[in-house]
């Protein structure tokens, strides 16, 4: 058994790491149940319906947070990531994409002005690992990720570019999955990147999502360079 303590949690907003500024995050996954109940049963029977998700992070406040957090509050779908053990590579994460619906700063004579965050996930919260976090340069693979079987619901995957550098600098990052570890088709395909950015996409349910998955970049533009963290979590 292996505990992981939580100073060593990561906490992505987008593309921006807002680990310094939170000390409090707490992950739900739900799932609706409704009665099925029929006359002449002696207990009472249930059926799942739709899975749910939200995020509720706490932490201090700051002016520069606050000015790329607050505008976010009733906008489009953000990206969050929480990499409980960090997030470099085979580290454990949970993300999604969705709407923070409430925004609170709270201020106590002798104590530190505080703040929070709920998120309400849109399509649900993915558990997963991280697949590749590294500097990438020129087009290439990442390392192939062992899942020891293969599973057939498909899942949820996020592309983090952190920093981008260089002269038109563009990178295409997909995720490919194989049942061999040697013929890899196409799993996800994110939208190609000329600069900071965050994304989710989903794999359909029923999908099959073979054993192994492995990242591959097509870099293009003069001396470009990209900090990215690319994850996948598989519907079990």
């Amino acid at each position: 058994m292996a505990f992981k303590h939580g100073k060593d949690s990561k906490v992505y907003i987008n593309q921006t790491d807002f680990s310094s500024y939170f000390n409090s995050i707490d992950v739900a996954r739900t799932a609706d149940v409704a009665e099925s109940t029929t006359f002449g049963k002696d207990s009472k029977t249930y059926i799942t319906g739709n899975k749910d998700g939200t995020f509720s992070v706490a932490g201090f406040f700051d002016a520069t947070a606050d000015a790329t957090l607050q505008p976010l509050l009733g906008g489009s779908d953000m990206v969050l990531v929480l990499g409980v053990d960090g997030v470099d590579a085979t580290d454990g994460c949970s993300f999604a994409k969705g709407n923070i619906n409430n925004y609170g700063v709270s201020s106590a004579v002798g104590d530190i002005v505080a703040t929070s965050l709920d998120i309400q996930a849109d399509s649900g919260v993915y558990n997963g690992t991280v697949l590749e976090n590294a500097t990438v340069t020129a087009t290439g693979n990442g390392t192939a990720r062992d899942n020891t079987l293969s599973t057939a619901n498909g899942g949820g995957a996020f592309l983090i570019v952190e920093t981008a550098s260089g002269t038109t600098p563009t990178i295409d990052v997909k995720i490919t999955h194989s049942a061999d570890d040697s013929t890899y088709v196409d799993l996800v395909t994110f939208t190609q990147a000329t600069t900071t950015t965050a994304e989710v996409k989903t794999v359909s349910p029923n999908t099959t999502v073979n054993r192994y998955l492995k990242v591959e970049y097509t870099v293009g533009g003069t001396t470009p360079s990209f900090a990215v963290i690319v994850g996948f979590g598989r519907n079990n």
